[in-house]
């Protein structure tokens, strides 16, 4: 059972990566778009690319010199990434104590599993795969709200 439930953890882990792949139109490419249209007309301008642009290197340019170094681009990504970690690790943390037992790891990708099995028949397919990457891309999906990806 433990072994079903590692596999069934792993291949949610994936879905993402998997419907990415299966869906023309949602790869990177798409994702971009998504982030830099900021007018919604379906395509990025010069202007939008730019202020994208703008808005990164303000991030990276820590000290405020108008240089990015290499470290400052560094510091950047570790706090982005603690970000991620830390409402990733905290949903996971059911009992609050600041460490994640592994029932508690366990209860998540269950539940992670149970919520891409729309139609309950203990199977993930490819369509319920593309339909939950779709609703987490232009609609929320209930309980969805911890899997929104933030924005950069």
């Amino acid at each position: 059972m433990k072994q079903v439930l590692a596999i069934a953890v792993a291949a949610c882990m994936l879905a993402g990566t998997l419907a990415a792949s299966a869906e023309p139109g949602h790869g990177h490419g798409a994702r971009m778009l998504e982030r830099l249209d900021r007018d919604g007309d379906g395509a990025i301008s010069r202007e939008e690319a730019r202020g994208f642009g703008d808005r990164r290197f303000q991030r990276w340019d820590r000290d405020g010199d108008g240089v990015v170094t290499e470290t400052e681009m560094l510091e950047a990504a570790q706090e982005r990434i603690a970000r991620r970690i830390g409402k990733v690790f905290a949903r996971m943390d059911r009992n609050g104590d600041g460490r994640l037992e592994r029932a508690e790891l366990e209860a998540a990708g269950q539940a992670r599993f149970e919520r891409m099995d729309a139609d309950g028949d203990g199977r993930v397919s490819i369509e319920e795969i593309r339909a939950r990457w779709h609703n987490r891309r232009h609609g929320s999906m209930p309980g969805d709200e911890s899997e929104a990806r933030p924005e950069n």
